[in-house]
């Protein structure tokens, strides 16, 4: 069975990587996205987890695919409920696993905020909330 830290720093790179193509929200580059993770009923601190990603060009201009994309191989979770408009998109996932949620997102022409809360159906210790919030900032072109 996975660790609940596992599942949640995959959770966030599955939200993170998809929060730039509304609308061509902002544009291709080298970002920079840095996730901090709070667990309901875990009495330790989580620590933050930086990556760096190239969105291109192609990247930036279907937000659903790349949100599914976002998952990987894996695929386990469907994205629904996709609402896009004036520099803010939501949606709700659900997960094979059981794991549910929703995301929040505000953009800018070079980054991006997101908020997302996930309830997992349990573990070793029943199930789970956790809230998650990456901040995204463009650091610059993408190496070739």
């Amino acid at each position: 069975m996975r660790s609940p830290r596992i599942t949640a720093v995959a959770l966030a790179a599955l939200v993170s990587l998809p929060a730039f193509a509304a609308d061509r929200a902002i544009r291709p580059g080298q970002y920079e996205l840095k996730t901090e993770m709070k667990m309901e009923g875990i009495d330790r601190q989580i620590p933050p987890t930086t990556i760096t990603h190239c969105y291109t060009d192609q990247d930036v201009k279907d937000y659903k695919k790349m949100a599914e994309e976002g998952q990987g191989r894996n695929r386990d979770c469907q994205i629904s409920d996709l609402k896009e408009g004036g520099g803010h998109v939501s949606y709700a996932m659900n997960c094979k696993s059981g794991a549910k949620g929703t995301a929040e997102m505000s953009f800018s022409a070079d980054g991006y905020e997101m908020t997302m809360n996930l309830e997992t159906p349990g573990g070793p210790h029943g199930p789970m909330k956790m809230k998650m919030h990456t901040s995204a900032r463009r650091t610059g072109d993408c190496s070739k």
